[in-house]
């Protein structure tokens, strides 16, 4: 009898095991679009948490999602972020938080009604981060050059309100028109407004007409060392020369980097473009992009030579003519910073800005860049304005959601970042190592010295992106905290053919005080 018992306990263990399972309510990630609904309703609905606060009753008004016209009904969820600067002030790669980011999605028609009251609703998240709001920077140290024509600086002016004003930096900016197609000169009148306007904006820029006008564009660009370094008064320390779609996403993390060099020595930083063609056919050089930053002293020796090194060019970019310069006149070489960045791959560039890689300088995302992959940066760094570094900062939650901050909420239904397949019991999977970049983009390039460690990219079915549709600032008072500033991010994806419901993703960013040390929040990799 007892073997029979035991026996009867094992098959009755083994019954409420499989059904258990079997009931549990799955992890809300989410599925292909083209069956969005299915898998809303399959996935997302009363979803349970092991570990984490517990949800409770809220009442949020949505009539600020009108204007986007997104297709009802939608699905909809929102979380309120406070960030927390973290005391040692390191910014991991990953940093992985043992709690959900989100509950269960509700179903909008915004048609019907603004109101939406939910029972589902989680308390804020504190998430560490790097610093508190924007670090004030004395950068007047630094003056930055460009050549552009009138039309472009205008768009760009934007982009450069993010990370110049205010920090002493200066800006001389040359520029042309294009007229029929060919380059003619500037009118004056449009280059007073358009320097009145960015002087508004705390930007403290000069734009000028060419030294010379006959000047071709590898000319006009050698030129900038040349105007920058007259314009060298006692505090100057680096004179550097970017293009009209270079972005810092961090002053204060760029004057770090050149806190580590002695300005009065001549150094030639910059980063070497990612597609190793590119390097072997031009040089080990500072690709412009980048941001090619010169000390003083070596300013001088371009200086003392500009006569020269405007003459004779080999090729028609503005950077190959620096590097010829610096190496024919002085013994400097190049001092690589890999987290100045070309970028100069082409197609979906997601894998490189969800990689969580320290990024010092941004380059080709505007459209009509050479990459063909336009961002709204103004747009994805405006959360720098609560935390700073955390733009592009990662986190990993529960139920395989990635926050790559700015840019996307990316999900993985297949179970790829747990191992564990849904679903089943004991099911498992390819693990990723998300240390590794996911090469995304269009080109088979070699970026061994430059991106990897590297890894396939996923398909449709094993990774689902929801990108960055818009932020803004607002009121504190919408998120129950008057009087605080407050960022709002809206994730999106649209809905595939049939039932697939558009969906939208709400995080509302607001400043906390110092997190506590050591962190005892989450997982770090990569510090």
């Amino acid at each position: 009898m007892v073997p029979r018992r035991i026996f009867l306990l094992v098959v009755f263990a083994t019954i409420f095991t499989f059904i258990f399972f079997a009931a549990r309510p799955l992890p809300y990630y989410l599925n292909d679009d083209a069956s969005l609904r299915t898998t809303l309703d399959r996935l997302h609905s009363g979803s349970t948490t092991p570990k984490g606060p517990k949800p409770s009753s809220c009442i949020e008004h949505l009539g600020w999602l009108e204007p986007y016209q997104f297709t009802s009904p939608i699905q909809y969820v929102s979380r309120d972020i406070i960030a927390r600067p973290r005391a040692d002030g390191q910014r991991p790669s990953l940093t992985v938080v043992d709690q959900p980011l989100f509950e269960s999605f509700a179903t909008v028609n915004l048609a019907e009604s603004q109101t939406l009251r939910s029972d589902r609703c989680l308390p804020p998240l504190e998430l560490e981060v790097p610093q508190g709001s924007m670090m004030p920077v004395d950068a007047s140290n630094m003056i930055f050059g460009l050549q552009t024509t009138i039309g472009r600086l205008r768009d760009t002016a934007k982009h450069l309100a993010r990370w110049l004003p205010h920090t002493g930096a200066r800006l001389y900016a040359i520029v042309i028109d294009i007229r029929d197609n060919h380059e003619a000169r500037a009118d004056n009148n449009e280059m007073r407004i358009l320097e009145k306007q960015m002087r508004n904006q705390g930007i403290n820029i000069n734009i000028l007409h060419p030294v010379v006008a006959s000047d071709t564009f590898a000319q006009r660009y050698v030129s900038l060392v040349n105007v920058m370094y007259r314009a060298r008064d006692d505090k100057t320390q680096w004179i550097v020369t970017i293009d009209d779609d270079t972005f810092f996403p961090s002053m204060f993390n760029l004057q770090k980097m050149l806190e580590q060099h002695d300005w009065q020595k001549p150094h030639y930083i910059g980063s070497l473009s990612e597609d190793w063609w590119a390097v072997n056919h031009y040089g080990l050089m500072a690709f412009g992009g980048a941001g090619v930053m010169l000390s003083l002293p070596m300013a001088k020796i371009i200086d003392e030579h500009i006569a020269e090194c405007k003459t004779n060019l080999r090729t028609t970019a503005g950077d190959v003519s620096i590097m010829d310069c610096v190496y024919r006149f002085s013994p400097t070489k190049l001092t690589h910073v890999p987290s100045l960045h070309q970028v100069d791959m082409h197609g979906d560039l997601s894998g490189f800005y969800e990689s969580g890689r320290e990024i010092l300088s941004l380059h080709h995302w505007k459209e009509g860049s050479a990459a063909g992959y336009k961002l709204e940066m103004e747009k994805m760094h405006l959360v720098a304005d609560i935390c700073d570094s955390c733009f592009l900062q990662r986190w990993q939650f529960q139920h395989d959601l990635v926050l790559s901050n700015g840019f996307s909420i990316a999900a993985y239904p297949e179970g790829h970042l747990s191992g564990k397949r849904p679903g089943t019991i004991g099911g498992t999977v390819d693990k990723l190592d998300l240390d590794l970049m996911e090469e995304t983009w269009a080109d088979e390039i070699n970026v061994l010295h430059s991106l990897a460690p590297t890894r396939e990219r996923l398909s449709e079915e094993q990774k689902v992106d929801y990108k960055l549709l818009d932020s803004m600032s607002v009121d504190g008072s919408e998120v129950g905290a008057p009087g605080e500033k407050v960022i709002r991010q809206i994730y999106f994806k649209e809905g595939g053919e049939g039932e697939g419901r558009d969906t939208v993703m709400v995080l509302n960013w607001r400043s906390g005080p110092p997190a506590p040390a050591p962190d005892n929040t989450g997982t770090d990799r990569g510090v």
